[in-house]
């Protein structure tokens, strides 16, 4: 059926807008909230009566989407949870989990404008578009990496330590080298002393 919209909808349009909508969804969800009306003469006439008023409202909702998408752009939100070896998760990040984590930034996003085929269940990174207004999104990438045990943070700090003392190892050895090549060029030796004593005897008859 043919409705017109007095309220902007995601994913269907905004306000002042004629749609098609299935009857179940003008009945039960579009028609009681006041979100539309059907098509008729009397509602199109009302509606053009309404015009400037309503397309004031969609300019201004419009440009408050705008500054959200703005603040949203480039966002990168990470997450860190236990996985297996094949970065499979014991858990999973959520559209709730990604609404709460920008409320944490001062971002309120409503989590159903949140858009995510499925949730997320491995290691990685994802990019996650968000629906702000009908035609403006904002995408922002979530990372998911691996929660470590307290056991294999402390592998990773010795591991850290070895490497450290080995670079610190190779550092003093290539210090010695270098002095002793120094101490070998400031006292040369002689031709003499590199034809060794039996030169030194000959010459010496």
């Amino acid at each position: 059926m043919r409705v017109i919209l007095f309220k902007s909808v995601d994913n269907l349009g905004s306000a002042g807008d004629v749609v098609d909508v299935k009857r179940g969804y003008y009945r039960n969800y579009l028609g009681p909230r006041g979100f539309a009306r059907e098509a008729s003469k009397s509602n199109l006439a009302l509606m053009e009566s309404q015009r400037k008023k309503i397309d004031e409202m969609v300019r201004r909702e419009r440009a408050a989407a705008g500054q959200a998408a703005e603040a949203l752009e480039g966002v990168e939100l990470e997450f860190e949870l236990r996985a297996n070896d094949k970065g499979q998760l014991f858990g999973s990040v959520t559209s709730m989990d990604i609404g709460k984590a920008l409320a944490a930034r001062s971002l309120d996003i409503d989590r159903r404008k949140i858009e995510m085929p499925e949730v997320i269940k491995t290691l990685g990174s994802f990019p996650v578009r968000i629906r702000l207004y009908p035609g403006v999104f904002a995408e922002i990438t979530i990372t998911v990496k691996r929660l470590l045990t307290p056991e294999e943070i402390e592998a990773m700090k010795a591991e850290e330590e070895r490497r450290e003392q080995e670079k610190a190892a190779a550092a003093e050895a290539a210090q010695e080298s270098a002095g002793d090549t120094e101490a070998e060029l400031d006292d040369p030796v002689t031709p003499e002393e590199e034809a060794g004593p039996e030169a030194a005897a000959s010459e010496s008859e």
